[in-house]
């Protein structure tokens, strides 16, 4: 059967579109921005997405000033509506449940599941994985979150107790970022409505962040543990 012309067309664009995003990617990693500048440049700087063709805005693909969805804030991006496998283990005391409301807005492109570029009425976008050509390489985490930290977890000072292992995230101090820094307790600075998510470690919009990179955003820095320390007293 010969292929339909507007199969080949469509193949054709989805080729000049990896590859413009990929060389994009390239130029931004070179040109990667300091801790607490902004989103601007960064991983999440959605210009990079566009491939050429789009609205040259930095926020439109997750936030939108009218006709939002209700899963978040001014949301525009397409929802994931996965279920996910969870990471478990007979040492935990806390029990594990679905990533909550904000981890799953991150998980709306991240998981591979939902088009990069299903914001607004667009519909049948990249997904994350076939934008950059790799699964590993750009935090594709699929639906299987059970080699991953576990979010989705109330983290109180009854957990803490219970543990014995944990800090007190009422009582521990915390200090977060780096060239803009904010400091207070554990629960204030990296919980999110009490519970353990995506941005306890990250921050998107790179500003409470630490390190050169733009690329993990994250918001106390893996040097000697630190981040893990934050949380789990070893």
């Amino acid at each position: 059967m010969t292929p339909h012309a507007g199969d080949a067309a469509n193949a054709t664009k989805r080729l000049v579109a990896t590859c413009s995003v990929l060389l994009v990617l390239c130029v931004n990693v070179a040109n990667a921005q300091a801790a607490g500048s902004g989103i601007a440049g960064t991983m999440h700087d959605t210009r990079a997405w566009e491939f050429g063709g789009g609205t040259g805005e930095v926020c439109i693909m997750c936030h939108a000033p009218h006709n939002v969805k209700p899963t978040g804030p001014l949301w525009n991006h397409a929802p994931s509506a996965a279920t996910y496998t969870l990471y478990g283990s007979s040492t935990m005391d806390a029990a594990v449940g679905q990533p909550g409301s904000s981890s799953k807005l991150c998980l709306s492109c991240h998981d591979g599941t939902v088009g990069i570029l299903d914001y607004a009425a667009n519909t049948g976008g990249m997904s994350l994985g076939d934008a950059y050509g790799c699964v590993d390489c750009f935090s594709v985490l699929g639906t299987n979150l059970k080699n991953d930290h576990p979010v989705g977890i109330t983290y109180d000072a009854v957990l803490a107790t219970a543990d014995g292992q944990l800090a007190n995230p009422e009582t521990k101090t915390v200090t977060i970022g780096a060239t803009m820094s904010r400091t207070g307790t554990l629960a204030s600075t990296m919980l999110v409505s009490g519970k353990v998510e995506c941005a306890s470690c990250h921050d998107v919009h790179n500003r409470y962040t630490v390190g050169a990179s733009s690329r993990y955003l994250l918001k106390v820095s893996t040097t000697g543990s630190a981040l893990c320390l934050q949380c789990h007293a070893k």
